[in-house]
Formats: structure tokens, sequence, C-alpha cells
């Protein structure tokens, strides 16, 4: 419905209750969004912690493996050396 020629005699209640309607429309569908918008963040803050507990777990994995691995690369440096 185009309201740009009404501007000189305004709106009839028909026209201001479609007008409401449509409005009421619209904001139920931004709520609907919203809501989606708000499941899908709060699952992306649970991926997001699980990732840096799983990242905490890699790290202190690499921290204790690394000394482990040099030791066993000098042993075997020693021994291709001798």
């Amino acid at each position: 419905m185009s309201y740009e020629n009404n501007q000189d005699r305004g709106f009839t209640s028909t026209e201001v209750g479609t007008l409401i309607e449509e409005f009421r429309g619209d904001i139920k569908l931004f709520a609907e969004g919203f809501s989606i918008m708000s499941g899908d963040i709060h699952n992306l803050k649970e991926d997001v912690h699980e990732l840096k507990s799983d990242m905490k777990l890699v790290k202190d994995a690499i921290k204790i493996a690394i000394p482990a691995h040099d030791k066993r690369i000098t042993r075997l440096e020693l021994k291709a050396a001798g």
C-alpha cells in the first residue's frame, strides 16, 4: 500500500489499522530473529569455552612432551656421534 499521496489528506482509520498490523508483524519477525540469534550466540559461547579447554589440554601435553623428546633426541645424537 502506498502512502506517499496521503501527506495532504491524512490517513483513514483503516489505513492506520493496516499500518499498525504491518508494524506488529515486523516486530514479531524481529523478535523471532533475535531469539534465534541469541540461541546461536549461546551455542557459540559454549563451543568457544570447549575449544579453550581442549587447547589448554593440548598445550599442557606439548609442554610435557617437548622435554621428553629433547632427551630422546640428545641420546640419539650421542649414539650417532659415538
